[in-house]
């Protein structure tokens, strides 16, 4: 086995390549909207100084958690 195989490779979908990191950061974003969805109902959100930047934690939270314990 050589080092070079250790790393993921691109996911084909339709002869389409697209890179592991884009799926990682799209679940990453739906999983920021599902939790963001639920800080709203619990009006949790108003405690934010800015959640817009709480939402883009999230994500980038997110999709290094996905990136690191799921691999592609």
């Amino acid at each position: 086995m050589t080092f070079l195989n250790l790393f993921p490779h691109e996911i084909s979908i339709g002869g389409v390549y697209i890179p592991p990191e884009f799926l990682a950061a799209l679940l990453g974003l739906i999983l920021a909207l599902i939790t963001s969805q639920f800080l709203n109902k619990y009006q949790v959100t108003k405690k934010f100084f800015y959640p817009p930047l709480v939402m883009l934690s999230m994500v980038v939270i997110y999709t290094l958690l996905i990136g690191l314990f799921i691999p592609f």
